[in-house]
């Protein structure tokens, strides 16, 4: 080859590069689940499968897409125009999923089409017009029923599980005399929100259940032999996902990997939970630490729990050492509790103003909620140190309710407690925590133990969730 051939090679490569960077979607290359999904005829259909490994976002939105062109390459669809909705949890997993919708369909979208990271489509109505005329319009399940009321639409998408069944319903409402009878598509992992009327409905034949669970073949694209590999160059192969299934807590496997509807019956929690190794009254050696406490309410007045726990995360990834515990009596006060939780930062040579986090929960209490809980717990802490309410430092702030990657969520919590465990010389508790040690040892997710196993995950509340720290200078503490 001379060089003029070797340039005309090399122009031709950039041009068609160019070409796929600007409209991928004809040159996906499909995993089986994607194809098995993109193929199938029906008009209400879900793609069932793990987190964050198949590819059911792509696949979904790209449905979308082609449908908004007229021309689907495993299928005949309703010409344009049409008009589609694409329906997300909240406003935050909207722009996620905008982003993604720009990059598949920007070269068929009209000139004055508007499009940032920040704002997504047009900030207001969040909306992307094709040069055909078709529509695709970006809106959440927090929106009110008459939000989602309205014209008849022709394609809708919920990514993610849809909120309740009074949403799902007034969506499908909307898609009755859509083109073509209307097109619903769901592409999720059954988690994060009640699930049992959307399994119903698969198991009467409403919907077209595409469940993929997670396999080395789900990974490896039709037509081609070698699985997808990570940025970093490793192959999503067996390894890979056997490594996966180890990160995850095990009755939460059938979920989050395999996209079953329900978890296996929990058992132990905290199976990587090792008492003869993990279980220590010496302070781990090296890092800079942390000085976290956790405050679970429980569910009885008096019924306090407090951690003391240190972090280390000067690292990769973050050492926690559980150091003391308090334990709230049986009608015990909120002075009880007060004197107790000061008592236990003095016995490990500590003051109030030494604690970098304090998160607490709310307290429940015959179907109410004690938003007042920690705020009258900072004012008899404040009160025994003899300084006003509004300067003690830090404030306990509270934890948020929430499920899945929400703050509050019960099992990301888990799931962060059970990577630490599973890393060596990553999880210590001391052992005069003695409530913390039996919850470790036999908490089945049900109400038995749980105190000491909410508080835990408290006081690491901000490495769960990488939380926006407060106006508290951290004071770190050289452990040895």
């Amino acid at each position: 080859m001379n060089l003029a051939e070797a340039s005309k090679h090399v122009a031709e490569l950039e041009a068609l590069a160019a070409q796929v960077e600007a409209d991928p979607a004809p040159w996906m290359a499909w995993l089986p689940g994607q194809h098995a999904f993109l193929s199938h005829p029906s008009r209400v259909k879900l793609f069932r499968a793990g987190n964050q490994s198949l590819g059911k976002t792509t696949a979904g939105l790209s449905e979308v897409h082609f449908r908004a062109l007229g021309a689907h390459p495993f299928q005949d669809v309703a010409d344009p125009p049409i008009e589609a909705w694409i329906l997300c949890a909240s406003w935050s997993q909207s722009l996620a999923i905008q982003a993604k919708y720009y990059a598949i369909a920007r070269s068929h979208l009209i000139a004055s089409t508007r499009f940032d990271p920040v704002n997504g489509f047009h900030a207001n109505r969040p909306t992307a017009q094709y040069t055909n005329g078709s529509i695709v319009r970006f809106k959440t399940t927090q929106q009110s029923g008459l939000d989602l009321a309205g014209a008849t639409i022709d394609v809708a998408l919920f990514d993610e599980p849809p909120s309740s069944p009074r949403i799902f319903e007034e969506v499908r409402k909307r898609l009755i005399r859509g083109k073509g009878g209307g097109a619903l598509l769901l592409c999720l992992t059954p988690i994060n929100a009640p699930t049992d009327w959307l399994k119903e409905l698969v198991e009467e034949g409403q919907i077209a259940d595409i469940h993929r669970p997670l396999t080395a073949k789900e990974l490896i694209p039709v037509g081609e032999s070698e699985p997808l590999r990570l940025p970093s160059g490793q192959p999503m192969d067996a390894a890979w996902i056997d490594a996966l299934r180890s990160n995850t807590i095990p009755y939460q496997v059938p979920v989050v990997i395999d996209g079953e509807w329900e978890c296996r019956t929990a058992g132990r929690v905290f199976t990587q939970w090792d008492p003869t190794t993990m279980i220590t009254d010496q302070p781990p050696h090296g890092g800079v630490w942390k000085v976290c406490l956790g405050i679970d309410h429980g569910s009885k007045i008096g019924k306090e729990v407090a951690h003391l726990v240190y972090v280390d995360d000067s690292g990769d990834h973050e050492r926690l050492y559980v150091a003391d515990t308090y334990q709230g009596v049986e009608n015990g006060t909120t002075s009880d509790d007060a004197r107790g939780i000061l008592a236990m930062l003095a016995r490990n040579m500590l003051t109030y103003k030494q604690i970098d986090d304090a998160y607490g929960d709310r307290l429940y209490l015959r179907g109410t909620v004690d938003r007042k809980s920690n705020i009258d717990l900072m004012r008899e802490i404040a009160r025994l140190l003899s300084v006003p309410h509004r300067s003690l430092s830090p404030t306990i702030r509270t934890v948020k309710r929430g499920k899945g990657r929400g703050r509050g969520s019960v099992d990301a919590g888990c799931r962060y407690l059970h990577q630490a465990m599973i890393r060596p010389g990553h999880f210590y508790v001391n052992p005069r925590c003695k409530s913390l040690l039996e919850a470790l040892d036999k908490w089945d997710y049900t109400e038995t133990h749980k105190d000491p196993v909410d508080a835990l995950r408290y006081a690491v509340n901000r490495y769960v969730f990488r939380t926006s720290r407060g106006q508290h200078t951290p004071q770190r503490l050289h452990l040895y």
